[in-house]
């Protein structure tokens, strides 16, 4: 995503917009699951003023649903982004003892960029059930004279 120049934004505006892109999201996972609901958080612009810079951080996870749904819920992800808007730029493995099947996407047109990792249980880690965990983040924008970023 290009952030040489962040548009003058409403951040109420672009955190309604991590909302919906969080519905479409989960609209592409279509699992039933255990949903560690959607929250976003104002987050900084690098060393950019934050009373006039931001971002919006959007993390949330399912568990619930079996390795095999997770996987396929990854596969449909993979398959409907670029149906949707997205360009992935990563599709693979992490490179830890665990190898976590993740991707990475942006949406030039919404200026967001999405980072999806499939967490299975593994020798390596205590973890005992699948987990999906998504960070949304916005592009770098500018607060309208005279609104706070609420940073």
């Amino acid at each position: 995503m290009n952030e040489d120049e962040p548009t003058v934004k409403d951040v109420s505006k672009v955190k309604r917009q991590s909302n919906d892109l969080s519905r479409d999201l989960l609209g592409i996972i279509n699992l039933r699951s255990d949903l560690d609901p959607p929250g976003y958080v104002v987050g900084l612009c690098g060393d950019r003023d934050s009373e006039k810079f931001y971002r919006i951080n959007n993390f949330w996870s399912i568990a619930g649903p079996s390795v095999a749904d997770m996987r396929a819920a990854m596969d449909r992800l993979v398959t409907k982004l670029p149906e949707n808007g997205w360009e992935i730029a990563e599709n693979g493995r992490e490179n830890t003892q665990v190898k976590s099947h993740y991707l990475k996407a942006n949406n030039e047109d919404s200026k967001f960029s999405v980072y999806i990792v499939l967490r299975e249980p593994s020798p390596h880690s205590d973890r005992t059930r699948p987990l999906l965990s998504v960070s949304l983040v916005s592009a770098c924008h500018q607060a309208p004279q005279g609104q706070s970023t609420g940073y």
